[in-house]
């Protein structure tokens, strides 16, 4: 065994532990099989199968994952902080939800969502659906049924949100492809006009440039002015074929 493997092997074996301790960092362990957390089980185990098995089947088929947690009190940190707790060390997915319920608290249950998805609503509108649902699931008349309501809110609020983040990109996609084709559509009419107008202009530009010759061709003709030069140092030109005789060369 050479120096590096054994490196390699030192490093997974103190690599180990600490993955361990990091996991084991949240004070109440690692995320449960079930996606409905109840220490001190409020809820009777056919309530929790019935609330965690339709959460199991959005999670796999829609990636929204709902955790339930049930705790008979948050001490004194405040319930969206508790809420949030569990999210970060449990949810596996980027949109997600928590709902956290305290039995016999009448401001019980909260819908803590969190994830991505949150950033493609408007804050108001969060707000106003997290409300809306929450005050359903406080107006059931037991604390089953509470759970169970605010699971059931909170796994419809993703997927209503999540589906309008699709359509809203989808739409977004489809009006930038609309205007994209109208400014090539208006191009090419701006290319067919320019063309109609270079065809409908050439002509009269011919039919000038044909009347004009024609014009030309019918006015008065005049032999261009001649130049007179005189030819050998005589005063006038002679004909065709004239000859001068200069004499025989000076000696």
């Amino acid at each position: 065994m050479n120096v590096k493997t054994v490196i390699f092997l030192l490093a997974i074996l103190l690599a180990v532990p600490v993955s361990a301790n990091s996991q084991g960092a949240f004070e109440y362990g690692p995320r449960p099989a079930l996606s409905v957390f109840d220490p001190d089980e409020f809820l009777d185990p056919a309530v929790v199968k019935e609330i965690a098995e339709p959460l199991a089947k959005n999670f796999k088929e829609e990636n929204v994952d709902v955790i339930v947690v049930v705790l008979k009190d948050t001490g004194s940190a405040p319930p969206e902080h508790v809420a949030r707790q569990f999210a970060e060390a449990w949810c596996r997915s980027q949109i997600h939800c928590v709902v956290l319920h305290v039995p016999g608290n009448p401001n019980s249950p909260w819908i803590i969502p969190a994830g991505q998805i949150i950033d493609h609503i408007r804050p108001e509108n969060v707000e106003q659906d997290v409300n809306d649902r929450q005050r359903r699931a406080r107006a059931e008349p037991d604390e089953a049924h509470k759970v169970k309501a605010a699971a059931s809110e909170s796994a419809d609020m993703l997927r209503y949100w999540m589906k309008n983040a699709i359509n809203h990109t989808e739409m977004l996609q489809t009006a930038t492809t609309q205007f994209r084709l109208e400014q090539e559509t208006n191009a090419r009419k701006k290319q067919i006009a320019l063309l109609a107008t270079l065809a409908a202009i050439l002509p009269i530009i011919a039919g000038i440039t044909v009347c004009i010759g024609i014009l030309r061709r019918r006015g008065p003709a005049f032999f261009p002015n001649h130049l007179w030069r005189l030819r050998l140092g005589a005063p006038h030109a002679g004909g065709n074929h004239a000859v001068s005789n200069l004499g025989p060369p000076l000696p």
